[in-house]
């Protein structure tokens, strides 16, 4: 497969920035969304994904480390009014991946067998650290963020961390790289066992799952270090070492310099960004009026949204697809169904964390409003069918709670096919949705992390902005806010803007004579 044929357009060529030279990149992270792997729960693995897929597009030497997780992360199934969580079978990924041969890792609870399994795409690779023994070490890395006690839970990021510093050690090389992007702190163990200023740590979310913590003992049993505190904070420890700390929007240096006030002077914020060839559809790619652009996108929607469910939209689609958990909101996307089913079709979807009872309770409700008619309800949306989602929209909804959200790219990937989003003024949406232009926001802009529990008078908001994006639909006036939303999006989400504000260097497509 070409890249030309996996993006659907040209391959583009580096131009450097004066006194730059082409970067080495490797990025640890615990989840990555490749098109034919189970490897991610949500927006993290994505992003990763997207960055991958750029950096073949730029032809930048990327090289992501993650986890191979043999059962993946979960699906589900219903059983009556019952859901069922249920293993994924990742190991059909195989198929895609070469081996780069193996190694032994040596941990306090012995030694670890691990193979490095890859696939290459030009410059970019992705590299996956299959776990061979002994059993407990198979067990604790067999599922993505599914975790059993503990010290398993440890070891699996430990043996992830283990596993990159080895990698680099035998097949890149330690004076190659120019950049060591964490992705959240969980393989901050690597700055333990190499310390070189090239570390940098991507904070991605405020909230208190980002910045996972474990008891010193485990620390002082592995590495022999006495820490004055505990538990240890992985977050703050990869703040201590690294050479910068990132965040994913402007929004959010706040809350991190708020959290980690004696590491604020070096975090700065870096916006995240989508890859826009893998989300847009390849029919919008070239549109260039206003005119032209309405007749694509409505010819989209009705293609897309029949794939999904077999028949075109009678109306127009509402949609709400992504990580089902409470800060996003999804209540607030039944109570929506609930009062505008007749006026609207209802897109509803997306998978909680097993032990998350709000979030599977909140399934239940999605495959209720699907039962009654009330919504079109998709319970395990992958890559594919969250694409499709998106071009079979005509309003995205996007909810939460303002303060929880560090970034969001969902809106983005709307907008970049010229979906409007109904937003809360979160993560990056300050930065680009103008009210009325390019979307429309509703609620406070909350610059603090409260509980997100008490929130029903911002319901009373979104349900008007809701009503004034139908009655735009209604008046002909929602195609200039959906072309508006396809122009402006189209630029700021695309990742080459993320590339030169991470790495320094901008790009040009093959024989073009653009300057930087």
């Amino acid at each position: 497969m070409t890249l030309k044929c996996l993006t659907g357009i040209t391959p583009l060529k580096l131009i450097l920035l004066p006194g730059h030279s082409s970067p080495v990149i490797v990025s640890i992270s615990a989840e990555i969304a490749l098109d034919f792997m189970k490897s991610f729960a949500g927006g993290l693995g994505v992003l990763e994904g997207d960055k991958f897929y750029a950096a073949a597009r730029m032809g930048v030497e990327y090289t992501t480390i993650s986890l191979f997780y043999p059962k993946g992360y979960v699906r589900y199934e219903f059983s009556g009014d019952e859901v069922v969580a249920k293993e994924e079978d990742n190991t059909q990924a195989l198929g895609h991946l070469v081996s780069e041969g193996g190694a032994e890792l040596d941990t306090a609870r012995g030694k670890v067998s691990v193979e490095f399994l890859s696939y290459k795409l030009n410059k970019a690779k992705a590299v996956f650290v299959r776990v061979r023994s002994p059993d407990w070490a198979v067990r604790a890395t067999e599922r993505l963020y599914i975790d059993y006690g503990e010290d398993l839970r440890f070891y699996k990021y430990l043996i992830l961390a283990k596993a990159a510093v080895k990698y680099i050690d035998d097949f890149i090389g330690w004076e190659r790289v120019d950049w060591i992007d964490l992705q959240e702190s969980y393989p901050a163990f690597a700055v333990l066992m190499r310390q070189v200023p090239k570390y940098r740590v991507i904070v991605h979310t405020p909230a208190p799952w980002g910045h996972p913590s474990f008891s010193a003992r485990f620390f002082k049993e592995e590495f022999g270090f006495e820490f004055p505190f505990d538990p240890v904070v992985m977050t703050e420890l990869a703040l201590g070492v690294a050479q910068e700390g990132v965040v994913v929007s402007k929004k959010m240096l706040t809350f991190v310099q708020r959290t980690f006030p004696h590491f604020s002077y070096k975090v700065r914020a870096v916006t995240n960004a989508v890859e826009v060839p893998r989300w847009q559809h390849e029919r919008l790619r070239q549109v260039r009026t206003k005119e032209e652009f309405r007749k694509v996108r409505e010819e989209v929607q009705r293609t897309a949204f029949k794939s999904l469910f077999g028949r075109e939209p009678r109306g127009p689609v509402l949609s709400w697809v992504r990580r089902v958990t409470q800060y996003k909101r999804p209540d607030f996307a039944v109570r929506l169904a609930e009062e505008f089913h007749k006026d609207a079709e209802f897109v509803l979807g997306g998978r909680p964390h097993p032990t998350e009872g709000f979030g599977l309770n909140l399934l239940k409700e999605f495959k209720r409003l699907g039962d009654q008619g009330k919504a079109n309800f998709l319970p395990n949306p992958g890559i594919e069918e969250e694409k499709r989602a998106i071009w079979a929209s005509s309003v995205w909804l996007f909810t939460p709670f303002s303060g929880w959200e560090a970034s969001g790219t969902s809106f983005m990937k709307a907008g970049v096919n010229g979906v409007p989003s109904v937003a809360s003024i979160d993560g990056a949406v300050p930065e680009i949705i103008r009210d009325g232009f390019n979307g429309w926001l509703y609620g406070e802009n909350r610059l603090e992390l409260t509980p997100p529990d008490v929130y029903d008078h911002e319901y009373e908001h979104l349900r008007d902005k809701v009503r004034e994006a139908l009655d735009s639909i209604n008046s002909g006036e929602y195609w200039e806010i959906a072309w508006n939303t396809y122009t402006t999006f189209s630029e700021f989400a695309k990742m080459e803007r993320l590339f030169l504000e991470y790495y320094g260097y901008v790009i040009r497509a093959e024989g073009s004579s653009a300057q930087p």
